[in-house]
């Protein structure tokens, strides 16, 4: 690029010197004149821009640079280009003249004689829709002629008109098509869902299960935390007491056994709640079972950020906490508890007899807790029990009558409750109860002859309503366990299978799925062997524990063999003392990153020292114990919930489901892959070392 009127010899500006390679070829200025394309050859040329004239540069000084101006396209500029006459589009063409195109920018001349492609990664998709059109027409004859109908209205009518005949014939369309829906039955003797319990049982319930012994005349030996409350300058440990209950229902404190007077002595009271079993650390040997009995008072509260809002909450304050390492003991005490304050009176308090809530809501709990036993191979139900727990907790202004309905066999049919009463359940299964028994609240008479539950809720207070038998609605439990022994010489191996049962109700839907969680299976060990599963740490003995992808073995391979002692596809196992097994532990069923139907195994390979630490009698079942949410055992259903004439009471309905059985264990004298062995009955019929 040149510029006019610069002397020759004057240097290059800003002492840089001027090469042709500056700018791209694309670059323009106004001070250029851009040739014209072959494709713009039939506009109009671009019109030149007047150059500046030379006494203008004459007269600036010899020093001074002229303003290089700002680079402009050339590629869209009205001033330059042909401008387009809109007023030309209204014109109508005539016959005659041929109908002018506009150049497409995009389209490209070399490639006009290129043809498609045969393959079209859309075909299939076009295919099927021209199918279903041929299915369409086929099939819908009157369709077709009324949609030609339509099309000739839409010709006659204007568009407000044609709009209101398509809505109106859109919703006679569904009308029709609700009128031509068969809704099922559920009671029906063929419908899929679980059969009602039948009207009369010929076979006898039989006793319930509770796997515990039954409750000692003077008492349980327990442990009490000493001192019973923190202090930072002392420490704290276990001290062994004696407890007893007494019918009046006071809890008694005993130093030792066979003393007269308790050194602490209280009255359970209907304030009073089990809190949730723990276990915490005891001794080197492992850990101990704990309970606390607390005394709550749910009070209403007021919340203000971020948003106003009232809750129900309680506060608890701890009147004793015992524990102890022997689990039989442990459940004995707890049910013992649960019945005293199950039979108290009810007492009103007057001082909030005339409290208002700003909230009023009523929560009724419903918990079924299954007891059995099951046999050897595919685990078959050999005894079970079934016992339902209701508790009831409100927050009502004044004294008033409430109404609970069930499920009963008994009222099917003959049930009247107003409508904002009924609750939603997922069942349609009508239960028979058995062995009722209610709290003081509860009006007995009018049970049995309404089969209603009316009871006068305490206020502010969480109690135990009433507790019954049923039956267990389903044909299988959520998951199978098998388990195998086989002891040969000093060599023992132990191994057990679980598997989601697909027979239960639950699990043949994977969305509405209900997991079962805190899962522990109980593998007994005998006292002689607990050494083996015990090593010394820095920090004193410890229990060997397996995980996943993580092995336990014990010793050196020299001594137990090169194959690990225990081993998990889910969970940890590891031995507890205060179960005197070997625990197993998976937090959820199914689990997250595995199918329903994948197995899952434990195994421990054990050798002894001699085959004389094989005990004469061996463990016969191996205890399974888990908790299901929102689903119930016995199929209970709480189907209405009345407090007299007030509709603004908000109601609420929990389910939940405990599982605590055993299974027993098959001995083998071999473990093979197939789980296909010589079965023996004594541990002792063995091969010898």
């Amino acid at each position: 690029m040149e510029t006019a009127g610069w002397p020759s010899n004057t240097g290059p500006p800003n002492g840089h010197t001027e090469t042709s390679s500056r700018f791209p070829s694309w670059v323009t200025f106004e001070d250029e004149i851009a040739p014209p394309s072959p494709r713009d050859s039939p506009r109009k040329p671009l019109e030149s821009p007047k150059s500046p004239s030379t006494p203008d540069l004459a007269s600036k000084p010899v020093g001074a640079l002229k303003k290089r101006d700002r680079p402009k396209s050339s590629l869209v500029d009205l001033n330059r280009t042909q401008r387009l006459d809109f007023s030309s589009l209204h014109r109508q063409l005539s016959l005659n003249s041929t109908p002018t195109k506009a150049p497409n920018p995009f389209l490209d001349e070399s490639l006009k004689d290129v043809q498609p492609s045969p393959i079209n990664p859309f075909s299939s998709w076009f295919e099927e829709q021209e199918r279903r059109s041929e299915r369409s027409s086929v099939s819908s004859g009157p369709d077709s002629s009324q949609r030609n109908s339509i099309s000739l209205l839409a010709e006659e009518l204007d568009t407000d008109q044609f709009e209101d005949y398509r809505k109106k014939a859109l919703q006679a369309d569904a009308v029709e098509h609700l009128k031509q829906i068969h809704i099922d039955d559920p009671d029906s003797p063929g419908s899929p869902t679980l059969p009602d319990d039948p009207l009369k049982f010929d076979e006898p319930l039989g006793p319930s299960l509770t796997f515990t012994k039954p409750q000692p005349k003077d008492g349980w030996p327990m442990m009490l935390r000493i001192p019973e409350k923190k202090n930072i300058m002392s420490s704290r440990h276990w001290g062994p007491i004696y407890v007893k209950i007494t019918e009046a229902g006071f809890l008694q404190l005993f130093y030792e056994k066979g003393l007269e007077k308790p050194f602490r002595e209280f009255k359970l009271e209907v304030n009073h709640e089990i809190a949730d079993p723990k276990l915490q650390n005891y001794d080197e040997s492992g850990r101990i079972h704990t309970v606390r009995i607390d005394r709550v008072q749910y009070k209403e509260k007021r919340k203000y950020q971020p948003m106003p809002l009232v809750s129900h909450t309680g506060e608890r304050e701890q009147v004793v906490k015992l524990g102890t390492t022997d689990y039989s003991d442990f459940i004995s005490l707890i049910a013992t508890v649960q019945d005293v304050l199950f039979h108290l009176p009810a007492t009103v308090d007057l001082s909030t007899v005339h409290q208002n809530y700003m909230e009023e809501e009523i929560t009724v709990d419903v918990k079924d807790e299954f007891r059995g036993i099951l046999g050897k191979g595919e685990g078959q139900i050999l005894e079970h029990s079934v016992v339902t727990r209701i508790h009831v907790l409100s927050f009502i202004s004044g004294m008033v009558d409430c109404s609970l309905g069930l499920n009963d066999i008994l009222i099917k049919g003959n049930e009247v409750v107003s409508r904002h009463d009924i609750m939603p359940t997922t069942t349609t299964k009508w239960v028979r109860l058995h062995e009722c028994q209610f709290h003081a609240s509860v009006d007995e008479e009018a049970f049995h002859g309404s089969r209603m539950v009316v009871f006068t809720p305490l206020d502010a207070c969480r109690f135990e309503l009433m507790r019954f038998r049923t039956f267990f609605s389903e044909k299988t439990l959520p998951f199978s366990l098998r388990t195998m022994a086989c002891i040969r010489g000093a060599e023992v191996e132990l191994q057990s299978w679980l598997v989601m049962s697909s027979g239960f109700s639950s699990n043949r839907d994977s969305l509405s799925q209900v997991p079962c969680e805190n899962i522990t299976i109980r593998h007994p060990v005998p006292p002689e062997w607990v050494n083996y599963f015990r090593r010394d740490s820095m920090l004193g003995e410890k229990s060997l524990k397996a995980k996943v992808n993580r092995e336990a073995s014990f010793g050196s391979p020299s001594l137990s063999g090169t194959e690990p002692a225990m081993r998990v596809t889910l969970g940890t196992a590891k031995y507890e003392h205060a179960y005197s097994a070997i625990v197993w532990r998976i937090n959820r069923l199914p689990d997250k990153n595995s199918g329903s139907g994948q197995p899952h195994c434990f195994y421990c390979h054990l050798e002894l020292g001699s085959d004389r630490e094989v005990p004469r009698t061996f463990a016969k079942h191996v205890e399974v114990d888990y908790h299901m949410p929102a689903t119930s055992a016995s199929k209970i259903a709480v189907r209405s919930i009345s407090v007299e004439d007030r509709t603004e009471i908000k109601k609420w309905v929990n389910y939940s489901a405990h599982y605590h059985y055993k299974v027993e264990i098959e001995q083998k004298k071999t473990l093979t892959p197939d789980m296909d062995g010589e079965a023996v009955d004594n541990p002792l019929e063995c091969v010898t070392q």
